[in-house]
């Protein structure tokens, strides 16, 4: 690969990345939807701020907002909000047909997930997050490299992104196995940047052991407004957020993904980033739609497909299902 690399969504995550190949030599381009953030990088450059170190660059990176306007990459990286994804997807369809390596990088349960177990009963769409399929039609499992992103950033105002914390991307191919050597050539693009990158041939217990921080800490921030922090040193919303890790980690039991993490380990990991805002909360910060398929509805249907009780999930699914309706988010509450 010769490390030419298209960011599709150069949000928090995309930008702090776009960033991180720059760094490492690579050629970056971005890919957006028109905007005040894409149109501010378009027209003035994207800041990114280091949180850590202090220290702010501007790039003058190629940015477009149709994929045609752009030269081929060798990698495309979609860090796109879930909601998105099909449609990522379907605009950069000339060069999934053209064997361009696929590296997704997004928070909750992958479209792609079932179709990888033999053991659910022969369906292998996940209704909630790809409804009729077309996604796993159009970015099977077998070309998609899976990202599962360990750093907090954040969108301080369009066209500036600020990396809060963390500094890990655990990188594997979707059907496992590996690693392969578009995993290898993933790795090297970011050899030198300030994410450091880690192959792994078992994304799909990485995916599952980030989601059992996301499904509690997410949806309980976007009720409360309150930080991670402020979540786990609260007497009572802690052990509720042990429960839903409990019910989660029972759901990816029941679909052979184990871990060996234990609640109060996973929520230390959180911990270490400190008092930030999590991405749904963000969300509901500049009143977008939650990602609440993605990271809980799609939990709550694997849940009930593997015969797995998931009674607290339930509550706080509803709860916020019923927010999104009211919103104007949702066509109905919930299902």
């Amino acid at each position: 690969m010769g490390h030419r690399i298209t960011i599709v969504g150069p949000g928090a995550v995309g930008a702090t990345l776009a960033g991180a190949f720059a760094a490492s030599g690579a050629d970056v381009s971005l890919l957006g939807r028109p905007g005040p953030h894409y149109d501010a990088i378009a027209t003035r450059g994207l800041v990114l701020y280091d949180g850590v170190t202090r220290s702010e660059h501007r790039h003058r990176f190629p940015a477009a907002d149709k994929a045609e306007r752009l030269p081929v990459p060798d990698l495309a990286v979609l860090c796109v909000k879930s909601r998105h994804t099909l449609t990522a997807a379907r605009s950069i369809r000339p060069w999934i047909e053209h064997g361009v390596d696929v590296l997704v990088v997004a928070n909750g349960v992958p479209w792609w997930l079932l179709s990888t177990i033999g053991h659910t009963g022969g369906e292998p769409v996940l209704r909630s997050v790809d409804p009729e399929g077309e996604l796993l039609g159009l970015l099977p499992a077998q070309r998609v490299m899976a990202g599962v992103a360990h750093f907090s950033s954040a969108v301080d105002e369009p066209g500036r992104v600020t990396h809060l914390s963390g500094t890990r991307l655990l990188v594997g191919d979707a059907t496992g196995g590996g690693p392969s050597a578009r995993v290898a050539r993933c790795v090297a693009a970011l050899a030198s940047g300030p994410v450091r990158p880690e192959a792994t041939v078992d994304i799909r217990r990485e995916i599952w052991e980030k989601l059992l921080g996301n499904v509690n800490l997410n949806p309980v921030s976007a009720l409360t407004e309150a930080t991670v922090l402020e979540i786990l040193d609260d007497p009572d919303l802690r052990p509720l957020c042990v429960d839903i890790f409990e019910e989660a980690a029972a759901v990816g039991s029941a679909l052979g993904i184990e871990t060996a993490m234990t609640a109060d380990e996973r929520l230390a990991v959180a911990r270490e980033l400190g008092a930030f805002r999590t991405s749904m909360l963000q969300d509901a910060d500049r009143r977008r739609p939650l990602e609440l398929d993605a990271i809980v509805g799609a939990v709550r249907e694997l849940a009930r497909r593997t015969g797995v009780p998931s009674p607290s999930l339930d509550v706080v699914y509803a709860l916020l299902a019923l927010r999104e309706y009211v919103r104007g988010h949702r066509a109905t509450p919930g299902t």
